[in-house]
């Protein structure tokens, strides 16, 4: 590994624990990230360059200083660091969110009430979910994704919703198809299941606090797909799952369930309870919807006599 090489790797993992290249920029007391961008296009080009300097000393110090690292830390090879802490999160993931083969075998979902079964296979997932409305919270993944399967238990638990979720994807290249088509899946699963929606409340809502972190989330079975998204991580992954792709995933979701989404996270710190707010708020805001309300009496909660159309 070449000099520019090393810097550059250790430059994008400053960039990662910052959340973003801007925010690094002020982190290390610079009013805008231009000089950060032509550092970073600079170690792109060097890096095959043996001759080539990196990042000059009075730089690396600053950024090393902005971020809280030892000094010479930019020019130490930190891969093993890395293998260990992922290897670590991983049998963490692992240990608390892999049934046993005893909770396996035990788990089933009762197909009365608003139960379905919805399969979509495509040349980068192939994806089966099991989804009952009138459920009991009980939940069941294998998708390859750990903190993506933690967080659909939030909306299974919160929803009093029980789901069944198996996934199997293209995670070698990434994480990115087997979120977004989850979202796909789902959505495709709740809007069969809610069926012509006669007798349902329709719109949900919820604010949920975990420690610092708040988040409030609006919902309407609509029949027409929308999502504003207002939430800011303040990290770029958590463990190893690319924040980003929560929104891919709840487009997925809004677009083909037919609902009307809001998601605001009101204040955090935390990237983990930043997310975690957000799923339990929308699987109380859902549970809310999705309940038959007793006084409409299975008429249509529209003026328009359609949610579907």
């Amino acid at each position: 590994m070449t000099k520019a090489q090393l810097h550059l790797t250790n430059f994008y993992l400053l960039v990662e624990e910052a959340g973003s290249l801007s925010k690094l920029a002020r982190k290390c007391g610079y009013e805008k990230s231009a000089s950060l961008s032509q550092l970073k296009r600079r170690l792109e080009e060097q890096k095959d360059d043996e001759s080539a300097r990196g990042i000059r000393p009075s730089l690396a110090e600053k950024l090393e200083k902005g971020m809280g690292k030892r000094k010479g830390w930019l020019g130490r090879d930190h891969s093993k660091e890395l293998e260990k802490t992922a290897a670590e999160a991983e049998a963490a993931a692992q240990a608390v969110y892999l049934p046993s083969e005893n909770q396996a075998a035990a788990f089933e979902i009762p197909g009365e009430g608003r139960f379905v079964t919805v399969t979509r296979n495509t040349c980068e997932t192939q994806i089966t979910v099991s989804l009952n409305l009138d459920g009991t919270g009980q939940s069941r993944f294998d998708t390859g994704v750990p903190f993506l399967e933690h967080m659909l238990d939030q909306i299974a638990r919160h929803g009093m919703i029980d789901l069944d979720i198996t996934c199997k994807g293209d995670l070698h290249i990434d994480d990115h198809h087997t979120v977004e088509d989850i979202g796909i899946t789902l959505g495709q699963a709740l809007k069969q299941a809610l069926g012509s929606k006669a007798g349902i409340r329709r719109y949900g809502h919820a604010y949920v606090p975990l420690d610092e972190a708040l988040s409030r989330v609006v919902l309407d079975l609509s029949g027409r797909p929308g999502l504003v998204y207002n939430l800011e991580f303040t990290r770029a992954v958590i463990g190893r799952f690319d924040v980003d792709l929560f929104e891919e995933f709840f487009h997925g979701l809004v677009n083909h369930s037919m609902m009307s989404l809001h998601i605001d996270n009101l204040r955090g710190k935390n990237a983990h309870h930043q997310a975690e707010t957000v799923f339990k708020a929308f699987g109380r805001a859902l549970r809310t919807a999705v309940e038959f309300d007793e006084r409409l009496a299975g008429r249509m909660p529209s003026t328009k006599g359609t949610l579907t159309d």
